[in-house]
């Protein structure tokens, strides 16, 4: 059963999951505050609300449910609301997107969520897109990440004590020239197994998702 076709059936299931992740992310916090690569199952699922101005409608419902993992990827049928047929996302274990939501093709160098998260830990990434669908787009992203810290954050789907991720860096197009600044900033919840909100900036505009409902494992 589709949870994009029937989220409002599921507003007590949200609010009591996350009850649940706001409490597991307190203990973790409390504890050394290390978060380890998500567990993730099939059947879980996600479904967020995508703002992105540069694609009609410029918000959106989307779905994501696991249909298959193993240690070298997580596959997820991607629901669209407003498309009547389904398609595939896979992410690296960590999830990184490879396929991502909005058709990128990605080759990952190193990834934007790299395990164990700890505050205060720093890493490069590097990863490059490609979009098939655009012609012969394709950018060269690097970014230096920071794990800030715990923060209090929330979205549709409750409140959450989320792990803040930070990375501050460039884009530069390799198919053109063109280069600018770009900036990700993702709120990671231990216990819903990914992020509860997303930020994407450069000098264009914004991306950003936030978290309606989910069920997990």
């Amino acid at each position: 059963m589709s949870v994009l076709a029937h989220c409002g059936k599921g507003a007590a299931l949200a609010a009591l999951f996350s009850f649940c992740a706001l409490v597991s992310c307190a203990a973790l916090a409390q504890l050394d505050g290390i978060v380890a690569k998500p567990d993730v199952k099939v059947d879980d699922r996600w479904l967020y609300r995508r703002m992105d101005h540069r694609f009609e409608p410029p918000v959106l419902l989307y779905e994501l449910r696991v249909s298959f993992v193993d240690a070298h990827a997580i596959h997820t049928v991607l629901s669209r609301q407003g498309k009547p047929r389904e398609s595939d996302a896979t992410w690296t274990p960590e999830w990184n997107g490879v396929v991502s939501v909005d058709d990128g093709v990605v080759e990952i160098k190193s990834g934007l969520l790299q395990f164990p998260l700890s505050v205060g830990r720093e890493y490069q990434s590097l990863w490059e897109m490609r979009r098939p669908r655009a012609g012969k787009f394709h950018a060269r992203h690097e970014r230096k990440v920071k794990v800030a810290g715990w923060e209090e954050i929330e979205v549709p789907a409750g409140k959450f004590l989320a792990l803040k991720v930070t990375a501050e860096g460039t884009w530069r197009r390799l198919d053109r020239p063109a280069k600018d600044w770009a900036r990700n900033t993702v709120w990671y919840v231990p216990a819903v197994k990914r992020w509860v909100k997303t930020l994407y900036e450069d000098a264009q505009g914004k991306v950003g998702e936030e978290l309606v409902f989910f069920v997990v494992q």
